[in-house]
């Protein structure tokens, strides 16, 4: 797999977006301040004792690995926390790698153009590689979840028969418009009578809406895990290596793209490149990667993962590409299968690594 692969499945997908465009995008919301929050934690223990007594091919492990993601984004200053990691055991023998970046940034009054400051570090063992990085650069990435919010609560009220029609485009996004002001209201109580009253008002509802339509609203409101993005932002900039485990201190030019695009509640493509090099490029890193959310139908969603990097350090070339990708099935209630293909590929390997996992599961 080339690093062009990520392109070539970048323009799969837009044909795709084209396909299922809607009369109302998410990204035709708009809010003040973006403000959005993401972390998870996976724990992965594996033993294997194996078939000969001299226990040549036992394995012993425990890794540790997790992600944070801090994104906030106002009329004139944002700001960004990323950060990945994992430390893992093996046979006795530890290992820590990760990389992690905090940004600045100051955006031109009534336009999307900035100007930024960042810290990049990298980790593989104790001592880090950090670089600091000044820059300019264009565009932004807004928080459209509060109308993604807006437009489950319809899809679901629809499917409940709470409502006979559907709820207008103005009363969704000023629906959505109120859940994103969530913060401003005393309590969730007041913001889910607020929404009630949007839909009664539409006239789309029989009558007054009843106990289990507001605690559907309610529990889409509070719902975690749906956030949706939507824009695009690049920038570049140079630097200086504060840091190098190596002891070599030098320039650095940092260049970095990001795109978002929801084009329904249940579908999101995100993209995003990061490049950093020496000013004479005999030492660089590209990373690129690329997360999908796809519901294909009613029953059928793909959740699918693509991170491509290539490095050049001490005149060495280091290649990766890893695919973690699920295909989940809902065939009837309480009924699914998931079919997960996983691959790993690297310089110095002699083909992929490839995994098949599938999983049923039935709930009564």
């Amino acid at each position: 797999m080339k690093t062009s692969t990520l392109l070539v499945w970048a323009l799969v997908l837009a044909a795709l977006v084209a396909a299922n465009a809607a009369a109302l995008s998410l990204c035709d919301y708009t809010q003040p301040i973006t403000s959005v929050t993401t972390s998870s934690l996976q724990v992965n223990f594996r033993y294997l004792d194996d078939e000969y007594r001299d226990d040549r091919g036992n394995v012993l492990s425990l890794t540790l690995a997790g992600n944070f993601l801090r994104y906030h984004d106002s009329a004139d200053f944002g700001y960004g926390v990323n950060a990945n990691g994992a430390l893992s055991n093996t046979n006795g023998v530890w290992s820590l790698a990760g990389a992690g970046a905090m940004n600045f940034r100051f955006y031109a009054p009534g336009m999307d153009l900035f100007a930024f400051g960042r810290v990049n570090s990298q980790w593989a063992g104790l001592t880090p590689t950090v670089a600091v990085v000044l820059g300019a650069g264009y565009g932004r990435l807004r928080d459209v979840t509060p109308l993604a919010k807006a437009l489950r609560i319809n899809d679901k009220l629809l499917a409940e028969k709470f409502l006979n029609k559907p709820i207008p485009d103005e009363v969704l996004m000023s629906i959505a418009k109120e859940i994103g002001r969530r913060e401003e209201y005393a309590t969730l109580d007041e913001l889910v009578v607020k929404v009630v009253q949007l839909i009664e008002g539409a006239r789309v509802a029989p009558g007054k809406l009843g106990a289990d339509a507001v605690l559907y609203i309610r529990q889409i409101i509070t719902a975690v895990g749906d956030t949706r993005l939507c824009g695009f932002s690049a920038s570049a900039g140079v630097g200086y290596k504060l840091l190098d485990p190596a002891g070599a201190r030098d320039f650095v030019l940092f260049g970095a793209a990001e795109y978002a695009l929801p084009w329904s509640v249940d579908s999101q493509l995100h993209l995003r490149v990061d490049a950093t090099s020496v000013p004479n490029f005999t030492s660089y890193s590209i990373q690129a990667v690329a997360t999908l959310v796809y519901k294909l139908t009613a029953g059928t969603t793909l959740n699918a993962n693509l991170a491509v990097a290539r490095t050049l350090s001490d005149g060495t070339l280091l290649d990766t590409q890893s695919l973690d990708a699920t295909l989940s099935f809902t065939l009837v209630e309480g009924w699914a299968v998931n079919v997960t293909l996983g691959m790993r590929n690297r310089t110095g390997y002699e083909e992929p690594r490839l995994e098949l996992t599938v999983s049923a599961g039935l709930t009564f």
